[in-house]
């Protein structure tokens, strides 16, 4: 089937566009006709089935939807497969698709009202953990009832096999973590109290990070360069050899979805240091027992749970290192194209779900606003939908 994928952004470093990567690479293999198109990308893309619109914090929606409307015609007959389904409130109508279907990689602050303001849009939604299926079933209710709202465990490249560490007793611990660097979301801000916390709680630890961002001088100066390495960015085969050394994985974002990075380190035997804040790393990191999931964001809780870990006999961290692994065990390429493929085929041979033509959005004074200026000063104007 056609296939219009849409979404902000793809060259940036990022879960989604991780996923969106596999997706371009796979999708027409899979026998689909692919098209990608994104919002705030410029057009200057090597790829024919990539489409950047050029939107920037200047345009504003009504700005928005003249540009939409001259490519409206590369979802013409495909299924829109919508990642976290941005700007349906104000471009839908002129979205002439088949189905339309959501795929929510992500939580975030507002996810609630963004996702109530998607009734009657959507056909059916794909949720990567099972926080976000029963929030979208809450707030989207026709869709749960119709069997349209389904998990999808996300894809890795997991390592082949569990490295050998040496005992904890007596040695270094090495705690991980992984992102880009900058306040919205990862909250990296926050990183100098956690790693004071572990230093007044008398750990023997180093910090290491993955990843670069904006924030990365400010953070080369908070933290000792004596206790931390800056790995910088890394794929392929380097940025497995960092996971494999590493033992604990650790996070202070304000919110996540299911964090590909946590489960990489998971298929590593790295075990998790998870703040609790309703992510589906959450769910997973509690299997394993509730020391591995602290308070959000009590940094001496954090200190305290990583000592008792550590008290903990070497048989059994060997034995939550081996049952963090098994949980990626559903977490193939193969298994998140095969429940992609079959939700999706099964929305398209089912009856529509939201209507099929919309009315053309009624005038808003806010619509000649900038939507820089607006995601800041007032965000709800930017989900606003006719009444």
């Amino acid at each position: 089937m056609r296939l219009s994928h849409f979404f902000t952004y793809y060259r940036t470093l990022g879960g989604v566009q991780s996923i969106l990567k596999r997706h371009h690479t796979s999708d027409a293999k899979r026998g689909h006709e692919p098209g990608f198109v994104f919002a705030f990308e410029s057009d200057d893309f090597d790829e024919p089935d990539i489409t950047g619109l050029g939107f920037g914090g200047g345009h504003s929606i009504h700005s928005m939807r003249a540009k939409f409307a001259n490519h409206s015609r590369r979802f013409t007959n495909s299924v829109a497969v919508c990642h976290n389904m941005w700007g349906l409130q104000f471009l839908a109508d002129l979205m002439p698709a088949k189905r339309r279907v959501g795929l929510l990689h992500s939580d975030w602050t507002g996810l609630r009202p963004h996702l109530e303001t998607q009734r009657g849009l959507l056909d059916g939604v794909l949720c990567v953990s099972n926080a976000l299926v029963d929030l979208v079933s809450g707030c989207l209710p026709d869709l749960a009832k119709a069997n349209r709202v389904q998990l999808i465990p996300y894809p890795i490249d997991g390592l082949a096999a569990m490295p050998e560490r040496p005992p904890l007793a007596k040695r270094t611990v090495v705690i991980g973590w992984v992102g880009r660097m900058q306040t919205e979301q990862k909250r990296v801000e926050r990183l100098p109290a956690l790693v004071k916390a572990l230093e007044s709680a008398g750990i023997d630890f180093r910090f290491e990070l993955l990843g670069d961002g904006p924030r990365q001088p400010w953070l080369e100066q908070q933290l000792s360069s004596g206790r931390t390495i800056f790995h910088g960015r890394k794929s392929g085969d380097d940025y497995a050899s960092v996971l494999r050394g590493w033992d604990f994985i650790t996070s202070v974002s304000d919110y996540e979805g299911l964090p590909i990075s946590m489960l990489e380190a998971f298929s590593a035997g790295v075990l998790p240091l998870c703040p609790a804040i309703g992510s589906g790393g959450d769910e997973y990191s509690a299997k394993l027992g509730d020391e591995f999931v602290w308070d959000a964001f009590d940094f001496g809780q954090a200190a305290a749970k990583l000592k008792s870990i550590l008290a903990k006999p070497e048989s059994a961290l060997g034995q939550a290192r081996a049952e963090a692994r098994a949980l990626t065990g559903c977490h193939s390429e193969a298994g998140y194209f095969r429940t992609f493929d079959e939700f999706v085929q099964r929305i398209a041979d089912e009856p529509r779900a939201a209507a099929e033509r919309l009315t053309k959005r009624q005038f808003y004074f806010s619509d000649r606003l900038p939507f820089g200026l607006m995601t800041r000063l007032w965000p709800s104007g930017c989900t606003r939908r006719n009444e």
